[in-house]
């Protein structure tokens, strides 16, 4: 049943996004953004703060990419058990909704890898999970350059089983 609602729902935005891509493209719309991004998996013991930097690409009103990378801020001590989200690293495919000249709401879905580490008696253990990433935010900007930008996304680790949240705050800026 899942497969059958992705494929539906991959059929309907690929009908409603051919007029629109149809349409030309003279100049991709650069973006660049700097933020804070919380990370928690659903339980009360872990969550990880992080430093999130993106850069986009807007290559059509609608249609865009970027990649983001978030850093590590610290780690959470859990039994004695000391876990850290060392960084984060992913690329979306964006699709945008205007809903004003500087305003936009947007879903994105892409592919991201985070490294963890784990230190307990004296020993420390790397390890790195990958998986779909799916989200949905809005972007608000002030003067045409310069704005913010708040977004929840779902990172799907299965060898976590399951994934975590990650909700990010940034400021923006157009080039």
């Amino acid at each position: 049943m899942r497969l059958f609602i992705a494929a539906a729902a991959l059929a309907a935005t690929t009908a409603m996004a051919a007029p629109a891509a149809a349409q030309s493209v003279t100049q991709p719309q650069l973006t660049a953004s700097a933020g804070y991004t919380r990370f928690a998996d659903g339980s009360e013991d872990w969550d990880g703060h992080s430093a999130t930097i993106r850069a986009g690409a807007r290559v059509h009103r609608y249609f865009g990419v970027e990649a983001e990378g978030s850093l590590g801020l610290g780690s959470s001590d859990i039994d004695g058990v000391d876990i850290g989200m060392n960084h984060t690293i992913a690329a979306f495919a964006v699709a945008y909704w205007p809903v004003s000249e500087n305003t936009d709401v947007y879903v994105r879905a892409g592919f991201g890898t985070t490294e963890f580490e784990v230190e307990f008696a004296g020993m420390s253990v790397t390890d790195s999970y990958s998986g779909p990433a799916i989200g949905i935010g809005g972007q608000h900007f002030f003067d045409g350059k310069n704005g913010v930008r708040m977004d929840v996304t779902r990172h799907e680790y299965d060898e976590l089983e399951g994934g975590f949240d990650a909700v990010s705050f940034a400021y923006v800026r157009r080039f």
